[in-house]
């Protein structure tokens, strides 16, 4: 831990009413992974020196996995095991499946699903189920959401500058122009959004060598749609992830949705879909929620008409299934005080397996990728 951080961190500076305010460490993000880093850098330094950038409330629904399982594929199932060998996994050995001709078929069969677009190849890959609590045993706290809304600064980024400090008191190695227009300014910033999202918010990209500029624009993933229906009574017996096309006709796609059980009769299906938001809007999102309800009424009959609650979440981006690790390492040391967390985090310290996976290339992506790089960060404060 460095040394000057239990000075004052907490700096006001009015100015036509905008504000200049410092913390030594600032978390950027909404998702499980970058609220489990501001909660892991609170205890390490104290709450006085973290800030958390964050604009909207964060629920119970934001922070627990939605969506399909997205631990699978070899090695991302081995990495997992290896870096937690403590949390148990169960292997789901029921492959996934597509539904074409009024069937439920495996993929390598004779019969062609339709085609399958952005990162839907990774949900045909073997599955591996684990507890996220064990993971992350802060997610059974009562209070978790009382305490994170007090701590929550209530805001968006509008931008942001890599700065050479001036105040050795108060190291600013970074500068974000905040959607209220005021300055935070830090030492060590940790970026929960993906290089994309980073890139996109960087004010003056000439500061930017035409390296960091590609690794950023490589890691671009579409946007993700997810879709949690709770179902009165029992919809499906099938364990397999599944694919269910949005049209036969045109390459649109798929829902890819897993069942799962509830504690009363019902059941609760989990599904996502990927799609480019620059070439969609608001009612393309409302029929596509729309044609997987009447998918699964065909498909499943009158008990998936039978709905309770429903949850829908768009998020500007999902995971991508390549990170350029070997790119980023060359990068680095200009870099020092940025840490890239969450799925799309490179990942700073790991060596690729040379073990030839039949399913993934060896690549580490989707919720391994996020584990190591958050288990990475916090060795890296210590």
């Amino acid at each position: 831990m460095s040394s000057g951080f239990n000075l004052l961190s907490l700096k006001k500076v009015e100015n036509n009413d905008v504000k200049t305010i410092y913390r030594p460490h600032v978390v950027v993000g909404d998702d499980l992974f970058s609220v489990a880093l501001y909660l892991e850098l609170k205890k390490a330094f104290g709450a006085e020196q973290v800030g958390w950038v964050c604009p909207r409330p964060v629920t119970k629904r934001d922070l627990l996995p939605l969506g399909p399982n997205t631990l699978r594929g070899e090695a991302n199932i081995e990495n997992f095991k290896r870096v937690f060998p403590d949390i148990e996994t169960r292997e789901i050995e029921a492959p996934s499946e597509f539904f074409k001709e009024l069937k439920w078929r495996k993929f390598g069969g004779r019969a062609k699903s339709e085609k399958l677009l952005w990162n839907e190849e990774f949900f045909t890959y073997k599955r591996a189920d684990f507890d996220i609590f064990a993971l992350f045993p802060f997610l059974k706290e009562e209070d978790l959401y009382v305490e994170l809304e007090k701590n929550r600064m209530d805001v968006g980024v509008k931008g942001i500058l890599k700065t050479v400090p001036e105040d050795l008191a108060e190291p600013a190695n970074f500068q974000i122009e905040l959607s209220n227009n005021d300055i935070l300014k830090c030492a060590h910033l940790y970026w929960g959004g993906g290089p994309q999202s980073f890139l996109d918010t960087y004010e003056n990209k000439n500061q930017l060598t035409n390296e960091f500029i590609t690794f950023c624009e490589e890691a671009t993933a579409p946007s993700a749609l997810y879709v949690q229906i709770e179902f009165k009574k029992k919809v499906t017996a099938k364990k397999q992830t599944l694919f269910i096309p949005l049209s036969y006709t045109h390459e649109w796609g798929h829902f890819v949705g897993e069942f799962k059980e509830l504690e009363n009769e019902g059941q609760r299906g989990e599904f996502v879909t990927f799609m480019d938001m620059n070439s969609t809007n608001e009612d393309e999102i409302s029929k596509k929620i729309r044609l997987l309800k009447k998918s699964l009424e065909k498909i499943f009959g009158e008990n998936a008409s039978d709905i309770g609650e429903e949850f829908i979440k768009l998020t500007p981006t999902s995971p991508c299934l390549k990170i350029d690790d070997s790119l980023f390492k060359t990068l680095k040391n200009d870099w020092e005080n940025l840490a890239m967390a969450s799925f799309n985090a490179p990942m700073v310290n790991f060596e690729e397996s040379k073990e030839s996976f039949e399913d993934s290339q060896g690549q580490v992506s989707f919720l391994s990728r996020a584990a190591y790089r958050h288990q990475e960060i916090l060795s890296s404060l210590s």
